[in-house]
C-alpha cells in the first residue's frame, strides 16, 4: 500500500505545453484512508506532486537533497497537483524516499498558500 509522503516514480506520460511529462519522482499527497481504499474503489486515482531536478523559479518549490534512492537534488513543485490513475505509479520500483515530517509540513503550507 502506498502511503502519504512517500516518493515513487510516476509516469506523467507525454509532455503537453507546460505540463510535466515523462517518468519522474512524485510525492504521494493523498491521505492514507483513501490510499487504503484504492483496491476496492471504482476510481483508483491518486493525488501526487511531481519532483523536478530543475531549479524552477517559483516560490512553490521545496528542495529535497539526495538520499535513499533519490540520486539527485530535486525540488517538489507544490503548485502542480496531479490526480492520476494508480497504474501510472511504478509500484514495482518501490519507494524512492519518504518526506520527513518537516518537509511534509512545508509541502502542506505551500499548497495551502495556493488556495
Amino acid at each position: 500500500m502506498i502511503e502519504q509522503g512517500e516518493v515513487y516514480l510516476v509516469d506523467f506520460a507525454k509532455k503537453y505545453n507546460s505540463e510535466f511529462g515523462k517518468v519522474r519522482p512524485a510525492v504521494i499527497l493523498q491521505n492514507n484512508f483513501l490510499n487504503r481504499s484504492l483496491e476496492v474503489s471504482r476510481y483508483q486515482s491518486v493525488l501526487v506532486v511531481p519532483l523536478s531536478t530543475q531549479d524552477i523559479q517559483t516560490e512553490y518549490k521545496i528542495e529535497i537533497l539526495p538520499r535513499d534512492n533519490l540520486k539527485e537534488k530535486s525540488f517538489i513543485v507544490a503548485n502542480w497537483l496531479c490526480t492520476l490513475d494508480i497504474k501510472r505509479i511504478h509500484l514495482d520500483k518501490g519507494v524512492i524516499t519518504k518526506l520527513n515530517p518537516d518537509e511534509f509540513e512545508k509541502l502542506k503550507a505551500k499548497i495551502c498558500d495556493l488556495i
